[in-house]
């Protein structure tokens, strides 16, 4: 998923200390390296590793539990209210587990993790990239409550900044993290956003954002009725709100924009603003007011796509790509499926400003990349990337690589964890909370 799309057939890599060192034809390689371990593809086609640009990793065990709150008071925010360290460590290895056997290398969470050291050691466990950055950042909560109460809660809120000093006072808690070149876990710089965010604290971050070299990144345009709301208040577009005070900039990652007016992709293309789509949010806002999903438009437009999970309720990580298809086709844009592949890899690492390290084979570049089974049913070799990035799931895969170890082999993780013991805890975790906040004896 280079610059080009090159497609090797017959080819090779090298690795060496994590990286890649070479790329070229099998014939070529071979002869130029000599390797303590080789492994041999047998005819299967290897590709970057998929990130999934978006998830609330905190609430993966909490996948299922949504229809448990209907017709109660009890919300979402009970739930996240009521996270430990444990849970939180528990839920996020349950995830990379799945991760891993989906084909994916690493996962963006937007700052939605309360203790994000408990989520850090899951990279060192499960051997997956993680990118995270400071624990809900915003200085305006209440907005939270007002627009999307379903997602709030006292217990939930109480955790939050309760002023813009506080609000503050957390930014670029998590950047240490990238004093380690080789580290798995990154920090970037995130604020909640969806209104609960002043322009103080958006300049604040963005500037913040600059001078540690990392992007900027917050939801927006989540549900559009609400964004409709805010921008009578404005008098404006809130896009053209934020770029008379100066806030759109090449460096702003902006999550869900699930209303974008067609006189917009011009201007987000021009201030070079990169986007995270979550496919099956967008599928829940169609047919509610103010929607407008623009996003095989703008990637036509040149702007980096990633595709995200936000939280896989309605299939598994390897579904997302048959999510983008059809979200597309729902409102009569469809993508194509070299662009679903090019989302789940290189876009995806654009929108966290990893994509000079990661989502491309290429020399330089990190050794993240899937081998997937030859022989499965799906593989005709027709059209690889409908065959990779929409139809074949975690049964196609064959073997992961991250930073050039194995992780999966033979659709098993390979790491040391045990994986049973993995699941048990998750499932104990999510039962113990379910009881905390009473939704089950």
């Amino acid at each position: 998923m280079d610059a080009d799309d090159l497609v090797i057939r017959g080819g090779a890599l090298a690795v060496c200390n994590g990286r890649i060192v070479a790329t070229g034809s099998d014939k070529a390689v071979v002869s130029r390296y000599a390797a303590a371990d080789v492994f041999d593809a047998r005819g299967a086609v290897v590709h970057p590793g998929f990130i999934d640009a978006h998830v609330h990793v905190s609430q993966y065990t909490a996948r299922t539990v949504l229809p448990l709150m209907e017709s109660t008071s009890i919300t979402m925010g009970d739930w996240k209210g009521a996270l430990t360290p444990e849970d939180e460590h528990a839920s996020a290895l349950l995830a990379a587990l799945d991760y891993l056997k989906c084909g994916y290398t690493g996962f963006v969470d937007p700052g939605t993790i309360f203790s994000p050291d408990a989520v850090a050691t899951a990279a060192e466990q499960a051997q997956i990239r993680i990118w995270l950055t400071d624990p809900y950042v915003a200085d305006r909560a209440a907005s939270l409550a007002a627009n999307l109460p379903e997602l709030a809660s006292e217990s939930f809120l109480a955790r939050w900044p309760s002023s813009l000093d506080e609000a503050l006072g957390r930014l670029g808690s998590q950047l240490f993290r990238n004093k380690q070149e080789d580290s798995l876990v990154k920090a970037f710089i995130g604020l909640y956003g969806e209104a609960t965010d002043s322009p103080e604290l958006f300049r604040a971050a963005l500037d913040l954002a600059h001078a540690s070299d990392v992007r900027f990144q917050e939801h927006l345009g989540y549900l559009p009725a609400s964004q409709l709301i805010r921008e009578d208040a404005l008098g404006q577009p809130l896009l053209a709100y934020l770029d008379e005070l100066g806030l759109l900039d090449p460096n702003v990652t902006f999550v869900h924009m699930n209303l974008v007016r067609e006189n917009e992709i011009g201007l987000l293309a021009d201030h070079g603003i990169r986007v995270v789509w979550c496919p099956y949010g967008q599928l829940q806002m169609l047919g509610r007011r103010g929607t407008q999903s623009r996003m095989a438009a703008l990637a036509r437009s040149g702007i980096p796509v990633g595709i995200a999970s936000d939280i896989p309720r309605a299939c598994d990580f390897d579904g997302l790509g048959t999510l983008a298809i059809c979200a597309s086709a729902a409102v009569a844009d469809s993508i194509h499926p070299n662009q679903v592949l090019r989302m789940r890899t290189i876009g995806a690492a654009a929108t966290i400003g990893a994509e000079g390290e990661v989502g491309s084979l290429e020399v330089g570049k990190r050794a993240d990349f899937v081998v997937r089974q030859p022989q499965e049913s799906v593989n005709f070799g027709f059209d690889m990337p409908l065959e990779l990035a929409v139809i074949g799931g975690r049964h196609t895969i064959r073997s992961v690589f991250v930073a050039g170890r194995k992780t999966v082999n033979a659709g098993r993780v390979v790491t040391g964890l045990d994986e049973a013991a993995v699941v048990a805890w998750a499932h104990r975790s999510a039962r113990a909370i379910a009881s905390r906040i009473g939704l089950c004896a």
